[in-house]
């Protein structure tokens, strides 16, 4: 079995507005992390993830070690993050105008080496470039790494530069961040027919994932399998409204698990609430499974790239074992499966979901039952 034992997430309900950037915009950020960024000698992903890699979590990996191999992954989106200008807002005084000057320490491969080496990992490392897909889809290389190479625990931090410049204008180019001009009108939410689209979001997260030894901790949630697939679509940044990609990942994820459709009863979907995902992923869940009610964590701490699927899965468990599973926000309609109000938590499999451009779909199935 591989257990899940330490999940640090970090993220915020709290937004910020920006108005003087090309796409104005309110996004979800941790305000100290942005703290002297404009010197460029200091990079707010850095600091973000010095809040979730714990001085605890480092001494109890240290300080138990595992008869097998240990890795590192890094869930990390793209190969190397932007921290840099955008197109247009060469003269903003916005604090999310930044310019590293310690441009290789943008690449995600050499940060990732850094990191593993703080944990003592000596067998493996590697980083991932996944997009928003990225934190589920490492899931999928773990279980290879457990079930086929000798591996007995393994690092996953995921995250990456989501909310800078170049970030918030790319997805105000593409009409999928909601702007200002269009709120209080549109409101972030999911697989609603009025209020659709997400802000987007700063957050990490990281998690041990291991077998049973003497020295683990008590289990969050046992990790029970994961897929990653595509779809048959010659277009990278969209998605076929009959859910093909996320059918696939469903199926290859409840497959390779052993658990049966009908005894997955919670969801924690991508649920960008995008037009295209909202067509997507409720035409792949209603086809692959039977009985469930699907949340999204998105229209209340932004859209988080890369750092989403782990993130939210943590918040998903944190919620679960308060009993409940979370209404998704501002939704207008009334709705027992893609819920308009708050749920009783069962105990059991849940299945996690993610998309990246690129055409990459994941799915990662969880038990609470440990």
């Amino acid at each position: 079995m591989i257990y899940m034992t330490h999940c640090e997430t970090l993220c915020t309900t709290e937004r910020t507005t920006y108005e003087d950037i090309a796409f104005p915009q309110s996004v979800h950020i941790v305000k100290d992390t942005f703290r002297r960024a404009k010197s460029g000698l200091f990079y707010p992903p850095h600091k973000a993830f010095d809040k979730v890699i714990l001085q605890k979590t480092i001494d109890y990996v240290v300080d138990n070690p595992v008869k097998g191999k240990t890795a590192f992954l890094f869930a990390a989106g793209s190969q190397g993050w932007m921290g840099t200008s955008g197109r247009y807002d060469r003269n903003t005084e916005a604090e999310l105008h930044y310019k590293t000057k310690i441009p290789f320490l943008t690449l995600t491969n050499i940060y990732a080496g850094r990191i593993a080496s703080i944990f003592h990992v000596h067998d493996h490392v590697s980083t991932d470039a996944s997009a928003c897909a990225s934190s589920l889809k490492v899931l999928m290389d773990m279980q290879n790494l457990f079930w086929h190479y000798g591996f007995d625990r393994v690092i996953v931090l995921a995250g990456e530069d989501s909310v800078c410049i170049p970030s918030l204008e790319f997805f105000g180019d593409a009409k999928a961040s909601i702007q200002l001009s269009e709120e209080p009108d549109r409101k972030p939410s999911a697989f609603d027919g009025v209020n659709t689209g997400f802000h987007v979001g700063q957050g990490a997260a990281l998690a041990v994932f291991e077998k049973e030894h003497a020295g683990m901790s008590e289990p969050m949630a046992k990790f029970l399998g994961a897929y990653t697939s595509a779809e048959n679509n010659t277009n990278p940044l969209g998605q076929r409204p009959d859910g093909e990609g996320y059918s696939k990942a469903i199926d290859g994820s409840l497959h390779v698990s052993g658990v049966r459709k009908e005894n997955v009863n919670v969801v924690k979907t991508h649920g960008t609430g995008t037009d295209a995902n909202n067509k997507a992923e409720k035409a792949a869940l209603l086809r692959s499974l039977d009985t469930f009610v699907a949340t999204s964590y998105k229209p209340r701490i932004g859209h988080t790239l890369s750092a989403s699927g782990l993130l939210e899965t943590g918040l998903l468990l944190n919620d679960m074992k308060r009993g409940i599973v979370p209404q998704i926000l501002n939704r207008t309609e009334d709705d027992d499966v893609f819920l308009s109000y708050d749920a009783p938590a069962p105990r059991g499999p849940f299945l996690s979901l993610a998309a990246g451009m690129g055409n990459i779909y994941s799915a990662a199935i969880f038990s609470t039952e440990v």
